[in-house]
């Protein structure tokens, strides 16, 4: 939900992209991400606009603050900027988002990695001219990272707190 004044715009989005990752260290990982807007929409009180195709992309960083244990789970604290821009009438609609998170899980059986998961977020909205903003600036959730052989992996993550959202991945490591 993005917030223009006192109108509340209902934003629904689909989006696919790609993503690359370099292992600094044991504890830092980098990341780079970028692809398509398929389409949305926007609802307002007057109606809805349609979203046609755009662009994503994104740079983020993640550190594992604290490392699984046997009797305790890792902490992995991460940050990124991101930026999507898409047309809707009667101009472009563009989102820049700067987020924190963390994510606390364990490994089970070396292959499966349930986790929670915590963001906070920011930054303007611009459409019609005008500067918005999201009701909400947090999110909580849940996800997990299952791995598989030949360096597959496939996740999949549920937000049903704040700022709702779902995603599913799969990864390949080389």
């Amino acid at each position: 939900m993005l917030v223009f004044g006192s109108e509340h715009v209902y934003l629904e989005q689909m989006a696919v992209s790609a993503s690359f990752e370099y292992r600094l260290s044991r504890r830092w990982t980098l990341s780079a991400a970028a692809g398509g807007v398929l389409g949305g929409r926007l609802d307002t009180n007057a109606g809805s606009t349609a979203m046609g195709g755009g662009g994503v992309g994104s740079l983020a960083a993640s550190f594992i603050a604290l490392e699984q244990g046997k009797y305790w789970p890792f902490i992995m604290l991460s940050g990124s900027a991101s930026v999507s821009a898409v047309q809707a009438q009667p101009t472009t609609w563009v989102g820049v988002d700067a987020r924190l998170g963390v994510a606390v899980g364990y490994t089970i059986l070396q292959r499966v990695t349930p986790y929670l998961t915590g963001r906070v977020y920011g930054g303007p909205v611009l459409w019609r001219g005008e500067v918005g903003t999201d009701l909400f600036h947090w999110q909580a959730g849940l996800g997990v990272v299952v791995g598989l052989p030949w360096g597959l992996d496939l996740s999949a993550e549920v937000v049903p707190f704040g700022e709702k959202r779902i995603t599913a991945g799969v990864g390949v490591s080389f």
